[in-house]
């Protein structure tokens, strides 16, 4: 069994990997708005549209795991305060 400071550890690790996601996700967005932009293909924009829309629910998914690691996180850190851990 892992003591609360090895899991805090691995929510840490789990946090960067989220994070990262929500940083691939707003560079996405970012790319393709450009590429709207210059290019205006107007016969295009329902699958830029649908593709954005995509992407914007996977970065929503991972900031809502991102909340739920934030919340795990500051139990253990209470858990880890109370033993006398931190």
């Amino acid at each position: 069994m892992q003591t609360p400071a090895e899991q805090y550890e691995q929510l840490v690790g789990e946090e960067d990997r989220v994070v990262f996601g929500i940083q691939t996700c707003e560079h996405c967005v970012t790319l393709l708005l450009d590429n709207l932009y210059r290019t205006g293909e107007a016969q295009n924009q329902d699958t830029y549209t649908e593709i954005l829309k995509i992407i914007h629910e996977v970065e929503q998914r991972l900031r809502r795991e991102w909340l739920e690691l934030k919340i795990k996180k500051a139990v253990l850190a209470h858990q880890m305060q109370q033993k006398g851990d931190v």
